[in-house]
């Protein structure tokens, strides 16, 4: 493949990708030359000289394993249906499928290429594959019951021996080596020692030896295969993850993963010669808990960092290589810039279960990406509004600091508030009457003038701290009069007088539940007369089967309307119609505001049982929709209709997973789409409307 890799293997329909999607695994090949990245998306080869990506393959159902063959021609993949492919690297085509129906832990090849192995824990069995046809070799079975967590494998240098892991009993956390004779076809040998689950093996190159890393237990252990005992172990590197790993020479080298005792998303890598315990490579990443790495013949570093790109370090050098690679970590929110020329994303990362967030900016023309707040450092939450008048605005949130930005080209620093006493997890701007106002994490709501920079309102949403703080939501109305604040956890909707300094009692809030579900600021009406409250009970119908409307003027609720589990709402932008999805079987209702009557009903496409994202055209004339993976479905469905007639226009399919978010263009010739994938893609409207 040549050229931008925003076009490469695209869906029908559609005309850019941008965001390579979020990284599941990571795999070196033998010679070091190529570096593959499996992400929801698919399979992305780079080239590790250059760091530039040269390939993607199977974008129908991403990619969650993958293993080169040590011959260099082949890779094997695991995707989102467990199905396995094994690929031809020169060629790009896929040699063999496997559908297994079982998803495997690890995927492995034999040293000479021949045959591939993989793990399943779920059914403690490990599958031997011939690489060029598919066809099964052997099986080895385990007990069940004692599966390890992991289940790593490892084939020794001759390929008569496979190690792999089980539980050394059936309550404890410890975990034994297997060993298994591939032709005899049974297990020769189980060592035990390990007090937590093992996360790698590997084998000496002279094939004696089989080496264990453990998961937290900070320790390798050495065995030997001909006389069945344990001849070594490394120990002392604290709850860590340890993966060892032979280099070429014989010498034995393990990345240490472990964690930051007060950061606890803080990984810190480090890369050590076991025998006479000289550290080689250290680094720290915000990573979470679940960092992706590989080292790979004990002289090949690389992992996903901090700032979501891949860092590549190799045994003899001072420093370490970046990739160009882009992933968007759990994208919710999509917009177009008023001139149509720019595309925003906001979106938080999984890995650090929304500890922070970024806001991108991609140029259409050019298809090139920038962070929006360059000055800001990575990992602070960034929210991102936009006025009636075009102008984007950007609130950052730095533990106890708060800034709101003007992203104009370039940015500029409006306003800074410091030295609150707790972490600050949300905020929301209303530029009509230039108010700020921020949630921390314990449920206190600060309001400011921005005129005057003075505190107006201060409102306590919850007395305790949140047990999961980010999941939280913010809205002002659209005058900036009223304050929307919403969260998981009870009580979960509350209502404020901004203008008064007080709550609004009259609003149901607790009592109805939650209004659009989280990060959907779309619960007022454009102007403002009403608010959408999903979790609707009356005497006829019970927890989730109605929502409501409440009328902002009168403090009241104006109607209760039927539907099974509302999920997600949008408004049009005149104010004539509410849109509401969710698991009703009869599709996505359109209410008409005005006359307080069901518009039409909208069917859902068959198999689908869930809305995820809705959204109308600029101009009112058409509704999109995106929906929830279902099983059955290989890509995710996008629907588009005519909101006057009510008829289906198109179906686009390209996302593998759920879509979070939906923007058309103002001229109505796009439709951007964002997805739990980590990856935004862009539609072409222009055949159709």
């Amino acid at each position: 493949m040549v050229g931008n890799e925003t076009t490469w293997s695209l869906p029908e329909g559609a005309i850019a990708r941008f965001g390579q999607g979020i990284t599941e695994t990571l795999a070196f090949s033998a010679d070091g030359n190529y570096l593959a990245i499996g992400t929801r998306i698919g399979l992305w080869l780079y080239e590790v000289a250059t760091m530039s990506p040269v390939a993607l393959w199977g974008t129908e159902r991403g990619t969650w394993k993958a293993a080169f063959s040590p011959n260099g021609k082949w890779i094997a993949t695991s995707d989102w249906d467990d199905n396995i492919k094994v690929w031809d690297v020169h060629r790009g085509t896929c040699l063999a499928e496997i559908t297994i129906g079982d998803y495997p832990s690890t995927l492995a090849f034999s040293p000479d290429s021949r045959w591939f192995a993989t793990s399943h824990s779920e059914t403690a069995t490990i599958n031997v594959w011939h690489s060029e046809t598919g066809e099964m070799l052997t099986k080895f079975t385990g007990e069940i019951e004692k599966s390890g967590r992991f289940m790593p494998i490892a084939f020794s240098p001759d390929t008569h021996l496979i190690a792999s892991t089980g539980r050394e009993d059936v309550d404890g956390n410890g975990e034994s080596v297997l060993v298994w004779n591939v032709e005899q076809g049974k297990q020769i040998a189980r060592f035990t020692g390990h007090t937590s689950s093992i996360y790698n093996l590997c084998f000496s190159p002279c094939g004696r030896f089989v080496v264990s890393g453990g998961r937290k237990d900070g320790t390798v252990r050495v065995w030997d295969t001909v006389n069945c005992q344990q001849v070594r172990e490394y120990t002392d590197y604290g709850a860590a993850c340890m993966i060892p790993s032979y280099s070429p020479e014989g010498i034995l080298r393990a990345t240490v993963i472990s964690y930051d005792e007060m950061f606890k998303d803080n990984a810190i890598i480090t890369v050590w010669n076991l025998e006479d315990r000289e550290k080689l490579y250290a680094t720290e990443e915000n990573m979470g808990e679940h960092a992706i790495v590989d080292f790979s013949r004990g002289s090949r570093l690389v992992y996903e960092s901090g700032d979501g790109g891949i860092k590549v370090w190799c045994f003899g050098k001072s420093s370490t290589r970046k990739s160009g690679y882009h992933p968007i970590s759990f994208p919710n929110t999509v917009a177009f810039s008023s001139d149509g020329k720019t595309l925003a994303a906001e979106y938080r990362a999984v890995r650090w279960l929304y500890s922070h967030g970024d806001v991108l900016f991609w140029d259409l023309a050019s298809k090139r990406s920038r962070r929006a707040i360059e000055t800001e450092p990575i990992g602070t939450r960034q929210f991102f509004f936009s006025d009636s008048s075009g102008k984007r605005h950007i609130i950052s949130l730095d533990n106890d600091t708060v800034r709101l930005w003007k992203v104009e080209g370039k940015e500029m620093l409006i306003a800074e508030f410091t030295e609150h006493e707790r972490r600050w997890i949300r905020a929301v701007f209303a530029p009509q009457v230039n108010r700020l106002a921020c949630l921390d994490e314990e449920g206190v709501l600060i309001v400011w003038n921005l005129e005057t920079m003075e505190k107006i309102c201060r409102f306590t949403h919850l007395h305790e701290r949140f047990p999961n703080a980010e999941m939280a939501t913010l809205e002002f109305s659209p005058d900036g009069k009223l304050l929307l604040s919403e969260t998981n956890h009870r009580p979960s909707v509350r209502l404020w007088d901004v203008e008064q300094s007080e709550e609004i009692r009259e609003f149901p809030g607790d009592e109805i539940g939650g209004i659009m579900g989280l990060w959907d600021n779309q619960g007022f009406s454009p102007c403002g007369s009403y608010l959408a409250c999903n979790e609707a009970r009356t005497k006829e119908l019970s927890y989730g089967e109605a929502f409501c409307l409440w009328d902002v003027k009168r403090r009241k609720i104006l109607t209760t309307i039927p539907f099974r589990y509302p999920f997600v709402f949008a408004y049009s932008p005149c104010g004539s119609y509410l849109a509401c999805g969710g698991e009703d079987p009869a599709g996505i209702l359109l209410w008409d505001l005005k006359c307080r009557e069901i518009y039409k009903w909208l069917s859902l496409p068959t198999g689908c049982q869930e809305t995820h994202a809705l959204t109308f055209s600029s101009c009112g004339q058409y509704l999109a929709f995106g929906a929830a993976w279902e099983h059955g479905f290989e890509k995710v469905p996008i629907h588009l209709w005519e909101v006057g007639t009510g008829n289906h226009i198109v179906t686009f399919w390209g996302h593998p997973t759920d879509v979070q978010g939906l923007a058309f263009s103002p001229n109505n010739q796009l439709l951007a789409s964002v997805s739990f994938d980590g990856s935004i893609l862009l539609w072409d409207l222009n055949p159709y409307l």
